[in-house]
């Protein structure tokens, strides 16, 4: 035997000896920095419990997938607010492919699904992010709903159900869908859309985040597109003006080019200047 091999063989042997000791000691560090008796901080619950059994179920195939359509995996979109004023949070969730669900908190973790009831469900393929927001400051959240439409492009307005408050006997709320009367049916690509007083008049106004509609592939890299406004692909500042919101992108310094590919938008006062 050489010295080499024997070398081999001893390092073997020593690794052999500590490494139980070092998994042991580990284990204990561990148990020491975790004690046995700290509460748990969260708990999964199941439909069976809470009765919301939503799932963004996506099929593909050879026409429709992810390779004709870059955005197949980005995921829906969630949204919790009290839609029936009960102190209650509500969840409305959004479908690729299928019907969005609203549902209604019965307390103690149990949920109702009003879709139908609510009129909720939407008409639009491909829904994406969703907000909940007093629109139009009755006192009652409202719902709008971003879509970015069908593979070819269409039938992708975005939608805006208003909510007429507890107008049935039982008191179940119902919506009204009407996004185009309030300016807010884009007809791009859209991802997301945030709600705030920018201009601070009082009311609400919205951003709205899209997705551009091109290829990235197909771009000309030596072109500097981005201050380049674009009516499909580019992100929208739109104005609260007496309940009908204007796009003021442009004279706000929005950038909203065919290069804009946004996911999540989100609003703060990031230099504290009160704005």
């Amino acid at each position: 035997m050489n010295r080499q091999t024997t070398t081999r063989i001893i390092y073997g042997s020593i690794l052999l000896v500590l490494l139980p000791l070092l998994i042991t000691n580990c284990k204990q560090d561990s148990e020491k920095s975790r004690p046995n008796d700290s509460p748990k901080v969260f708990e999964l619950l199941d439909e069976s419990t809470t009765g919301i059994d939503f799932s963004n179920m996506l099929g593909y195939d050879h026409e429709f997938n992810v390779y004709k359509y870059r955005n197949f995996y980005n995921g829906g979109g969630v949204a919790i607010g009290d839609i029936n004023n009960d102190g209650l949070p509500d969840i409305y969730f959004t479908s690729n492919q299928e019907q969005n669900k609203l549902y209604l908190n019965l307390g103690d973790f149990k949920f109702e699904d009003i879709t139908e009831k609510a009129k909720v469900g939407g008409t639009k393929p491909w829904s994406t992010g969703v907000s909940m927001v007093d629109i139009n400051g009755d006192g009652y959240m409202d719902i709008y709903v971003c879509n970015s439409g069908d593979l070819k492009g269409e039938n992708k307005q975005n939608e805006l159900f208003i909510n007429n408050g507890p107008s049935t006997s039982s008191g179940q709320a119902t919506f009204t869908e009407m996004a185009a009367e309030y300016n807010l049916d884009d007809k791009g690509f859209s991802t997301h859309a945030s709600f705030f007083d920018y201009d601070k008049d009082g009311d609400l106004d919205a951003y709205i985040l899209n997705n551009s509609y091109q290829a990235i592939g197909s771009f000309n890299l030596k072109r500097n597109e981005r201050p380049k406004r674009d009516l499909l692909g580019g992100d929208k500042l739109m104005e609260n003006v007496d309940g009908k919101f204007v796009d003021v992108s442009e004279k706000a310094g929005i950038y909203g080019s065919v290069v804009g590919f946004g996911l999540g938008v989100t609003v703060g006062d990031v230099n504290n200047d009160g704005w």
